[in-house]
């Protein structure tokens, strides 16, 4: 995914967070990283593109690729059943078929760890006197936040989670992002000297009044009119204890997406240019809707419950003065 995309999902995840409906306890742990983020909104643009712009970890930790194999003993892990994703994998053909995973690759690792650092980073600069320099700040803070829905949502693009080689050829992978980016672009005001969105009166994403047809006819159109529709739930899905768990099973999900949208007859060599975006069960629409309303979800799941354990422990600190 490219830079405004990123920056999108992670405005959508928040703005996810405050119109759903949530327990009591959820719903004041939502309002608190929700007033903390509006504090760090100018920088979520920049530190969300940090993964591609500065680290450049992309080739292993933006991605975690599967292949289809009789032999392996891998299993499916389960989802939210509220994910688009996870209805459509369910009736892939390669979901009776087990799989291997490229040993390098280790996206879930890499947001399992950068979930840890923002909490240690927060405990860190709850335990500091105000001044201290081993403190962390609140700029570092929500740099690292911005980085985890970097790559919670990379992990929702089916290409990262494929093995076959769709960046080469005529490289489907980056013209499918370049689709995404652009539409973003247009449908939203961009502060093209800051490099960041113009706002609403409600701290979102401005959209652009003379693009406002295109909007509505467009499948960012139809991820609102999805997630308005759609629980929210908190879980990470059945047997998942972590970010790792969830992410892992992100990555399996969005494999066999890819093998819906491309069936598995088809690789860089052959995709046609004329039709690609019909080859399969679902179509570039259905696609679209899956992979953006899922990864606003995920965002939304991981920021929630990362500051959720953060805020436990800092409650149970001040109970011990």
């Amino acid at each position: 995914m490219k830079k405004f995309t990123h920056a999108w999902l992670a405005f959508m995840a928040i703005k996810r967070l405050e119109k759903t409906k949530l327990s009591d306890t959820n719903r004041k742990c939502a309002d608190n990283l929700i007033r903390w983020f509006r504090n760090h909104r100018d920088d979520v643009t920049q530190g969300a593109w940090y993964p591609d712009s500065v680290i450049k970890d992309m080739a292993n930790s933006h991605v975690l690729k599967l292949t289809p194999s009789d032999e392996a003993e891998n299993k499916f892990k389960r989802l939210p059943t509220t994910y688009l994703s996870y209805r459509y994998g369910e009736s892939c053909p390669l979901k009776k078929k087990s799989f291997t995973v490229e040993k390098d690759d280790n996206l879930p690792d890499r947001c399992e760890s950068i979930a840890h650092s923002v909490i240690d980073h927060l405990k860190i600069q709850e335990s500091e006197d105000k001044g201290s320099p081993v403190s962390p700040t609140d700029n570092q803070i929500a740099l690292l936040l911005f980085m985890l829905s970097h790559y919670v949502a990379d992990g929702h693009m089916p290409f990262h989670c494929d093995s076959r080689k769709f960046s080469e050829g005529d490289n489907l992978h980056g013209d499918i992002e370049g689709k995404w980016d652009d539409i973003i672009r247009r449908c939203y005001a961009i502060d093209k000297d800051n490099e960041r969105f113009f706002y609403d009166r409600f701290g979102y994403p401005l959209r652009n009044s003379s693009t406002d047809q295109e909007y509505r006819s467009s499948f960012l159109k139809e991820v609102d009119k999805e997630l308005r529709n759609r629980e929210f739930i908190i879980s990470w899905g059945a047997k998942n204890t972590n970010v790792w768990d969830f992410m892992s099973a992100i990555c399996q999900y969005s494999y066999l997406l890819s093998y819906c949208f491309i069936p598995e007859n088809y690789d860089h060599t052959n995709v046609p240019r004329r039709n690609w975006q019909s080859l399969g069960s679902i179509s570039f629409d259905d696609l679209n809707v899956a992979v953006f309303s899922d990864a606003i979800d995920s965002i939304a799941r991981v920021w929630l419950r990362v500051w959720r354990r953060y805020l436990k422990w800092e409650r149970q600190q001040k109970a011990k003065k």
